[in-house]
């Protein structure tokens, strides 16, 4: 019998990510791996690779070490996410100073999220996706911005962009154009998609 769920890896601890794919009723098993991230970062640009390719490479960089020591039928989900303002690249904050840093560049402004997915079968990738949704930042007082940083607090500085769009950091935009999940971190429409072509999942 054919079923709404299936048993997934997750490479990766994110919370959002994980409750994510558990909310539309998937078994996770979260497999956090260790990657130098900032390593692969710089040696994509220096080989010329593109912002999107770069979060398809860091994607597949994390399910390749997860994928170690996995049954040859296991389906293991990996996935990445750059920040990009008009082709610059923005790293998670390393504080509350430096996050007000980047939210003071970002402020009135349109970024895009480069959100990668990749599927691994056993330790084979079997399908990547790139969603790429746009987001515009009002223009917010200084006011504001310390007021959600005091909020907030360190709960940003895992967040690219030193925002969580689904609680306060809502109030920093003006638009959101994208599906939710791609700007949470993981595109979930067309992964489900592929998990039913497979018929890992009920169609």
């Amino acid at each position: 019998m054919m079923s709404f769920s299936t048993s997934l890896i997750l490479a990766s601890g994110s919370s959002a990510r994980r409750m994510l794919l558990e909310n539309a009723g998937l078994t996770v098993q979260a497999r956090p791996v260790d990657l130098d991230e900032e390593a692969l970062r710089r040696s994509c640009e220096a080989q010329g690779q593109t912002l999107s390719e770069t979060a398809i490479a860091l994607a597949d960089a994390k399910a390749n070490l997860a994928t170690r020591d996995v049954g040859f039928e296991d389906l293991t989900v990996a996935a990445d996410q750059i920040l990009d303002l008009d082709g610059v690249a923005f790293a998670k904050p390393g504080s509350v100073a430096e996050a007000g840093e980047h939210l003071r560049l970002l402020r009135g402004r349109t970024h895009v999220l480069r959100t990668a997915v990749v599927l691994y079968k056993g330790g084979e990738k079997i399908w990547e996706h790139l969603a790429s949704p746009r987001l515009t930042m009002r223009k917010f007082s200084e006011a504001f911005l310390e007021a959600y940083l005091e909020r907030e607090g360190a709960a940003i500085l895992s967040c690219v962009g030193a925002y969580r769009l689904e609680g306060t950091g809502i109030q920093l935009f003006s638009a959101v154009e994208g599906a939710q999940d791609a700007v949470l971190g993981l595109p979930l429409l067309p992964l489900l998609e592929e998990l039913r072509r497979l018929k890992a999942i009920s169609a």
